[in-house]
């Protein structure tokens, strides 16, 4: 590429007057088919901008009141889907289905991460071992649960209007997929070689995060390559400027969209565009909501939601005050502090789409980024080798996607049953496992038929499944989505034994005559 070029020409004088020229130090030995994806990417970012947010980061991960003066949640602020009254449940749902069958809820799905964790080079969503007698992966079963939504909001609508249910138009809940660079392939082939699993391919739309170029310890970029500059994932609250600069916003705005329901990929239980969670919302008028979960112990690894001279914080558990964590209410005998964030929130499209301006604006101190210090492989400016640093030598920053909530003009929580809804992948073994995964999902479809009146046997009296290296007695029970989304429909089986297995319709039922 010629000295001349006038976009090589622009790209040095901006990355200059930033300081950040360095990134060009190896550009003359370059081949020009070295030199042309390169000048692509240092023409897609904002050296200015990008000191702006390594600046504004810095100072704020060195201000200690950023976890001071912190107050826990007023009781009347979290609502709580266990202390709720059958007439508040019934009302939140109700509202919640007429919004789904209106075609005003969409889901989006934070699933960027891979299963490296887990001892799986694939995205989470395509992992395959959990131990499911279905050997359903997690994408599996959240598409299953959207069609079965879908499903109960066409019959409520059809039983309000008191007409048959063919006779109502068919219910389509978009489905959003956030991946990153790494999964997005693996993700679009999984969904397409599975057909989706259901769903129309037109409800859906995968995107991709965006990412950030990391840093040493003094604000210069770093180089992973002669002609790359080293990025990564912006994190989950990347979710904001991606929706955006990928068209999702347009996209469901298009459709009359007007609630998102967004959840990570990892947790089992996830009731997907919750018809109560969606009523809770829409009856609070609520422009952003968070389902939480009450804390067990003061080092569980939730963020706490709480308040901070008067605004919603979420203060993760490693900054949290041990004291302060562990600080008991003499009234109930709970933690102070007990509203766990479960990454579980739902906006109006409305507030989503105020967020892209903000991100814009240099000047803002809204949204500021966390600095996370990590071993970054980078070019020695010096000696061009590459190397593979053994402790941390750089920064990454990132987003998280609560960082938002302090923004909402009417910000409501609603804590939910953690047994019910919330049992997250982040491990291979031990806690947060695949392992303690499957072993949640069965007790809650054999809390379902107890409460449904039924009665579970195991398939077999020494049944086990080992993930871990240990045994782990089961039933070997599984209710598909296709035949309950939430341990509703199971009237039938009042009064009567049953056989563990994988249910996805009553014909796969065996009954068990008792003595």
């Amino acid at each position: 590429m010629t000295p001349d070029n006038p976009r090589l020409t622009a790209v040095k004088q901006k990355y200059q007057a930033a300081g950040q020229d360095h990134v060009l130090t190896f550009w003359d030995s370059l081949s020009e088919d070295e030199q042309a994806p390169f000048l692509n990417q240092l023409e897609s970012l904002d050296p200015n901008a990008l000191n702006s947010i390594y600046r504004k980061a810095m100072a704020a991960s060195k201000d200690k009141a950023t976890v001071q003066g912190l107050e826990p949640l007023a009781r009347d602020e979290a609502r709580s889907v266990m202390t709720a009254s059958a007439e508040e449940l019934c009302g939140w749902t109700s509202l919640g289905l007429e919004a789904i069958a209106d075609g005003q809820v969409a889901v989006v799905l934070l699933a960027g991460g891979q299963g490296t964790r887990l001892g799986s080079p694939l995205p989470k969503g395509c992992y395959r071992d959990i131990g499911l007698p279905s050997h359903k992966t997690l994408f599996q079963l959240q598409a299953e649960r959207i069609q079965k939504l879908q499903e109960l909001a066409r019959l409520d609508r059809a039983q309000k209007t008191q007409q048959r249910v063919e006779s109502i138009p068919s219910v389509t809940i978009p489905w959003c997929i956030m991946t990153s660079g790494p999964t997005r392939q693996h993700t679009e082939t999984f969904l397409r070689e599975h057909n989706y699993f259901g769903l129309d391919v037109n409800q859906i739309f995968v995107f991709e995060q965006g990412v950030l170029p990391c840093f040493d310890p003094h604000g210069k970029i770093l180089l992973v390559k002669k002609n790359m500059i080293a990025t990564s994932p912006n994190g989950n609250g990347g979710l904001y400027w991606a929706l955006y600069r990928e068209g999702v916003l347009d996209w469901l705005q298009g459709r009359g969209v007007q609630y998102v329901h967004c959840y990570s990929v990892d947790n089992i239980l996830i009731k997907i565009g919750d018809p109560i969670g969606i009523g809770h919302m829409v009856k609070m008028r609520a422009d952003v909501t968070a389902k939480v979960m009450p804390k067990t112990m003061p080092t569980e690894p939730l963020g706490v939601i709480c308040r901070q001279n008067g605004s919603i914080k979420v203060v993760e558990y490693s900054e949290m005050d041990p004291a302060l964590a562990a600080l008991i209410d003499a009234e109930t005998g709970e933690f102070v502090f007990r509203a766990g964030n479960i990454c579980n929130q739902s906006y109006t499209l409305d507030f989503l789409k105020r967020l892209p301006a903000i991100l814009q604006d240099q000047e803002q101190d809204a949204l500021l980024y966390h600095v996370a210090s990590k071993k970054i492989p980078h070019i020695n400016l010096e000696t061009g080798h590459r190397i593979n640093p053994e402790a941390p030598n750089g920064v990454k920053l990132e987003l998280f996607v609560f960082d938002v909530f302090p923004m909402a003009n009417r910000f409501a929580c609603l804590e939910v049953e953690r047994s019910r809804e919330f049992s997250p992948m982040k491990n291979a073994h031990g806690l947060d496992s695949p392992s303690t995964a499957r072993q949640d999902l069965e007790r809650l479809h054999l809390r379902w038929i107890e409460e449904a009146g039924g009665r579970v046997v195991a398939q077999s009296k020494n049944m086990q499944f080992t993930t871990d290296g240990t045994s782990d007695t089961r039933l070997g029970l599984e209710i598909g989505p296709t035949m309950s989304y939430a341990g509703e429909g199971l009237e039938w089986i009042r009064g009567k034994t049953i056989r563990a297995g994988a249910f996805e319709t009553k014909e796969d039922v065996e009954f068990v005559q008792e003595p």
